[in-house]
């Protein structure tokens, strides 16, 4: 399971922004050592209700359509000490990440390393 929290400025209503497709293009690691993405053609799929959700990596096909497998990441989310938190769960596997930001179309999320991924709305 994994989990991942988010700044006191986002609130539960925000939750819904999560909703989509997300491109990543950028991990910093808490150095600032950055890695582009810039060739990658997976996208992040998030579907999200009522704090509970799955998340699953999709292939965009030439047809506005994606290579889908069943193959997914249950979550649930969660606002501790100030922090929005998704708890990913997965084959008795249990992680954490941290949303740091959340907009309709900017999300970031941190490890537990401390590295901060960085994802765009993907626009198909």
């Amino acid at each position: 399971m994994l989990l991942i929290s988010c700044t006191a400025n986002i609130k539960p209503a925000d939750l819904d922004q999560l909703n989509g497709y997300w491109r990543i293009y950028k991990a910093v690691s808490p150095s600032g050592e950055e890695k582009q993405y810039k060739s990658n053609v997976d996208v992040d799929f998030f579907g999200l209700d009522n704090q509970n959700g799955i998340r699953k990596k999709l292939k965009p096909l030439l047809n506005n359509q994606f290579n889908n497998s069943n193959d997914f990441v249950a979550f649930s989310i969660a606002f501790l000490e100030n922090k929005c938190i998704i708890t990913y769960s997965k084959q008795n596997q249990i992680w954490q990440e941290e949303i740091t930001e959340l907009t309709a179309n900017k999300l970031k999320l941190k490890d537990a390393r401390g590295v901060v991924f960085h994802y765009i709305k993907y626009q198909p």
